[in-house]
């Protein structure tokens, strides 16, 4: 994938999620319990174990004040527009962000509030509140919705098998705001199996490498997934494809459970400094039986979020939790 397809993809989400914000949210309202009856299509322990990941409420409390309704969140959003625009302030608008939980919330009451919080989060909370992401640990009033799903949210058909690949490790990103990120592309650029360096920002340190698209990523059998502001973004495609996935064990995690991932099941993990990264590579490189079984499970794992409709589910009822021990009733 070149920077091009994503872009074409960025437009028609925009473009789509602009014209559901003319649907009458009365539309929505009639069809809750026709979409929430989709329960019975699917195992229910599944559905609840899932729901009852994202969301670890197990009591009732007290909105904040600052908590928004449908009508808050919509006012909030032109506002922002008005001031990127108009004003030329440089603020983030988040606007997927906004699109994602815009449309699971019309679903519900205009009334109904969430206490929310936009962008890459890494911190905890005293009360519940809805996020992209959050700590893999301590977590228990970080409710996780798919949100930014058009960048965060991305899986592709891998038509190169895993031994038609280069015996190599490949990683490319922007290295400004990570410490993890840019020690290791200094400490393992230069490294023999290793194709790995920065494309964002521009050096001229021997780690920036330029820009390299998905599908020539895809020639290496093996593709690091570093965390960044949060979570690895890449992580989703790496572990849809016939590469296998490099990483230390994740610390932050979204709709994507990478809390649930198993090492060298789904993912080859390494130490956090990589310091065991190359040992582990050429291990696997050796083993090829080996590969081809940890190829598999990161593809049966991620078969789970590709149907749309049981996602759509799950959304609606992590918010129904919500709303439940908010003491909002529905």
């Amino acid at each position: 994938m070149n920077r091009y397809v994503i872009q074409k993809r960025k437009i028609k989400y925009y473009l789509l999620n602009c014209f559901t914000l003319f649907i009458p949210r009365y539309f929505y309202r009639i069809r809750i319990d026709y979409e929430l009856s989709r329960i019975n299509h699917y195992n229910l322990e599944y559905l609840l174990s899932r729901v009852d990941y994202y969301n670890k409420i197990e009591k009732p409390f007290q909105l904040e004040k600052d908590a928004l309704d449908l009508n808050d969140l919509f006012d909030s959003q032109i506002e922002k527009f008005k001031s990127k625009i108009f004003e030329k302030k440089k603020i983030k608008k988040r606007t997927t962000y906004f699109f994602d939980l815009y449309n699971y919330l019309s679903y519900f009451p205009s009334f109904f509030k969430v206490k929310l919080k936009f962008g890459d989060i890494t911190e905890r909370f005293s009360n519940p509140t809805i996020v992209k992401s959050r700590p893999v640990n301590d977590n228990k009033n970080s409710v996780i919705m798919n949100l930014n799903k058009v960048r965060h949210f991305y899986f592709l058909e891998d038509k190169k098998k895993f031994i038609e690949k280069k015996d190599m490790a490949v990683w490319r990103g922007n290295s400004k705001n990570s410490k993890t990120r840019l020690n290791f592309i200094k400490n393992y650029h230069d490294v023999s199996i290793f194709d790995v360096g920065q494309h964002n920002p521009k050096t001229k340190e021997p780690w920036f490498k330029g820009y390299m698209p998905i599908n020539e990523q895809l020639n290496y059998k093996f593709i690091f997934c570093i965390e960044g502001a949060d979570t690895a973004t890449s992580i989703k495609w790496v572990m849809s494809s016939n590469s296998l996935c490099v990483m230390p064990k994740p610390k932050y995690e979204t709709w994507f459970m990478e809390g649930r991932l198993i090492k060298d099941f789904h993912y080859i993990q390494v130490e956090d400094d990589f310091s065991n990264a190359e040992e582990k590579i050429l291990f696997y490189s050796k083993n090829t039986e080996m590969s081809l079984k940890i190829i598999q499970n990161a593809h049966r794992f991620v078969k789970q979020f590709k149907d749309v409709k049981l996602e759509n589910l799950i959304s609606l009822l992590v918010l129904k939790k919500f709303f439940k021990y908010s003491n909002q009733v529905i």
